[in-house]
């Protein structure tokens, strides 16, 4: 329905006048569906870099974030040290027999495999922390020439090491790896 002209003015005075007395003087635009999700994303990926950051401060230096006294904070500093023996296991068997090999290098380990109480825990094996270890391992400890994984076979885990070059991260795992990088050894 058509509006004549003193109708659209009289409106408008009435809409200005809303705004004037207004206690803000800036108007609020809504965002749109895009900037809304990219914010919620943003959010999300920065709530997992705080999670990550948080975590790794515990394997980090687990009796100083938990207290002395703590047993989780033993228990992983016992997670710690296993992995770290195993590393330096496997690493030495690795060094005895690049010394033994023969000039045509036919007799050499082809592999090894090493049992170790982690490869029990699931917390390790299946969900999801094994990354925090590698992690520590990696760049606390200096351990870089090796990287540990676990290998599954007829339903019995067992702890492997592979070289740090022929090594590849699971795409959740590479993020971690990264994030830990970035905000404690940068």
């Amino acid at each position: 329905m058509a509006q004549n002209i003193s109708e659209v003015f009289s409106n408008f005075s009435q809409k200005l006048n809303r705004f004037n007395k207004s206690s803000s003087t800036e108007r609020t635009v809504q965002p749109t569906k895009d900037e809304y999700y990219q914010e919620k994303i943003r959010e999300k990926s920065e709530r997992f870099k705080l999670g990550v950051v948080s975590t790794y401060r515990l394997y980090r230096a687990p009796f100083e974030a938990l207290g002395q006294n703590s047993d989780r904070a033993a228990s992983l500093d016992r997670d710690e040290q296993m992995l770290l023996k195993a590393y330096n296991l496997f690493k030495s068997v690795m060094d005895i027999d690049k010394e033994n090999q023969d000039e045509v290098g036919s007799t050499f380990i082809s592999a090894v495999e090493i049992a170790s109480p982690l490869t029990q825990k699931a917390s390790y094996t299946d969900g999801g922390q094994f990354i925090y270890l590698m992690a520590w391992l990696y760049f606390e400890q200096g351990c870089s020439e090796y990287m540990p994984l676990f290998k599954n076979e007829d339903g019995k885990n067992s702890l492997c090491f592979v070289k740090s070059g022929n090594f590849h991260f699971e795409v959740h795992d590479k993020e971690i790896f990264d994030i830990i990088e970035a905000e404690f050894y940068s």
